[in-house]
């Protein structure tokens, strides 16, 4: 039987529902097909309004709609065999997935040495060549009609002979964007991606030469004081690298332990299962 948005309406407007426990939630269904029943707890929840009573209405046709067209596909689909065979594959995927990642759980341990990441960053420097240019720098985005321009931009100029308190605190009260410790390589274009400077990402030269960058557009100065940089093909330092190092060790470890788990099982358990060959 269709139902229609209006019928849907009348049920929604009609039914209230007590949300007191799951049984009793579950003995009140709102649509059916088949053997198949949709509860009030499956919908997507709104505030009680005319539009979310429309919204709920067309809820339940679109899931009337797709269990019609689904009861239609599961019994006319030709190879039904095919679709078992990919459902039983994805269930033991599953499973071996979830009980997998509960053994690492209980058995790993997490922390990754830095004399291991110095190591394997050393051992593997050549996999560690740059594709784009990465900087060390302090970075601000000022409004137009902030007090003290002029005075700002010669503090961030003369870093690091100029106070880099006296910069923070500007920019803490004034900056619309600022990037302060010049300990942490950034990739350049992630950086000016956003602003004027956009064109100098080609221009690496232009880089090496000028050590203090300013700009502006119709609300922003932009000014960006370098105090190193790196171009593509330069070896990358380490602390750039540091957190995927630490992942490909962790990787490992994980690849490690789980082999040996999997070995334990295997050998443990092997005896007390029935098997054969053929």
């Amino acid at each position: 039987m269709k139902l229609n948005l209006f019928l849907i309406f009348l049920i929604l407007t009609s039914c209230k529902i007590d949300y007191k426990n799951e049984e009793e939630i579950k003995s009140n269904p709102i649509a059916k097909v088949e053997n198949k029943f949709l509860y009030k707890e499956d919908l997507i929840q709104f505030e009680n309004n005319s539009d979310s009573i429309k919204i709920r209405a067309k809820q339940i046709n679109d899931w009337i709609k797709k269990e019609i067209i689904l009861l239609h596909a599961y019994n006319n689909i030709n190879n039904r065999n095919f679709i078992d065979k990919k459902l039983k594959k994805y269930e033991d995927d599953l499973i071996l997935y979830q009980y997998e990642n509960e053994l690492l759980l209980n058995n790993i341990s997490y922390s990754i040495s830095d004399s291991a990441i110095s190591k394997y960053y050393t051992e593997n420097i050549k996999d560690f060549l740059l594709g784009s240019k990465i900087v060390r720098c302090l970075y601000t985005k000022i409004p137009l009609d902030a007090p003290d321009i002029i005075k700002f931009k010669t503090l961030i100029k003369r870093y690091p002979e100029s106070d880099i308190n006296d910069i923070k605190s500007y920019s803490f009260q004034f900056a619309e964007q600022y990037f302060l410790d010049d300990s942490i390589w950034l990739d350049f274009e992630e950086l000016i991606i956003n602003t004027p400077f956009i064109e100098l990402d080609q221009e690496s030269s232009y880089l090496l030469k000028n050590k203090f960058l300013e700009n502006k557009d119709d609300q922003f100065h932009y000014f960006i004081k370098i105090i190193d940089f790196k171009k593509p093909g330069d070896i990358s330092p380490i602390s750039f690298e540091y957190d995927i190092i630490k992942a490909i060790l962790l990787n490992d470890r994980k690849k490690e332990l789980l082999n040996k788990l999997q070995d334990s099982i295997y050998l443990k358990f092997i005896d007390q299962v029935e098997y054969e060959i053929y």
